[in-house]
């Protein structure tokens, strides 16, 4: 049974990631029943840079001398500045981290949103600035980015959006709302009971309380002696 070595990671990791990005996609269908919107494409939006990373390093394959010759003009542009060992450790050791992260950790947005924003930047800088730059018509890594990134990166962030708009303000207006009324003045009048009027002697006037008639003003007869 081989064994793992580094050197042949260093030479494969490409065709690794393609793989990874095939499991990725399985166990993300599995699992979407209990993960967020936005944490499930986190998760598609990893896979989209497998693709990416194998259209740029193995088919078409040709980013590395694209990214020397053409936007350096290196005299070695096999292996400078960009050789197997830069290429592995930005776009594994560093490149799944940063967008595993938003896949474990879904409440912080901002985990998320970079990603998304990196991978649709991606499809501006192979579509248009490394072609121009480089003299070529196309830059391997355009496809991925074009076809999977921006479209992802649209959907989380309105995903985000949504999840924003559906947190209801009832909890936070009803807390408000209390507050304002235990530190208003008038809130130990609204809460009595107004004390009911007494009837003034003489004829019941049927315009009462707006005027009073002349029999509520006469003072009350002395009771009669029989």
């Amino acid at each position: 049974m081989a064994r793992f070595s580094l050197d042949g990671y260093r030479k494969h990791w490409p065709r690794v990631g393609g793989v990874l990005a095939m499991a990725l996609g399985g166990v993300t269908a599995l699992a979407s029943g209990r993960m967020s919107k936005p944490q499930t494409l986190s998760a598609v939006n990893f896979g989209a840079l497998l693709v990416h990373q194998y259209e740029e390093y193995q088919d078409p394959g040709w980013f590395p001398g694209q990214f020397n010759h053409g936007l350096f003009h290196s005299d070695s542009p096999r292996n400078y500045p960009l050789n197997t060992n830069g290429a592995l450790c930005v776009n594994a050791a560093f490149g799944y981290p940063y967008y595993i992260a938003p896949v474990l950790f879904p409440k912080v947005r901002w985990l998320g949103l970079s990603p998304v924003l990196f991978g649709m930047a991606q499809a501006v800088g192979h579509g248009i600035i490394f072609p121009r730059l480089a003299g070529d018509k196309y830059s391997p890594g355009f496809l991925a980015s074009a076809l999977l990134h921006v479209p992802i990166g649209l959907t989380y962030i309105r995903a985000v959006q949504a999840d924003r708009l559906s947190v209801s303000p009832g909890p936070i207006l009803s807390c408000t709302t209390r507050t304002a009324r235990m530190r208003s003045p008038q809130r130990r009048w609204a809460t009595t009971t107004p004390r009911p009027l007494r009837p003034l002697p003489g004829r019941p006037d049927r315009r009462w309380p707006a005027r009073l008639s002349p029999a509520h003003l006469r003072p009350p007869l002395p009771p009669s002696s029989s």
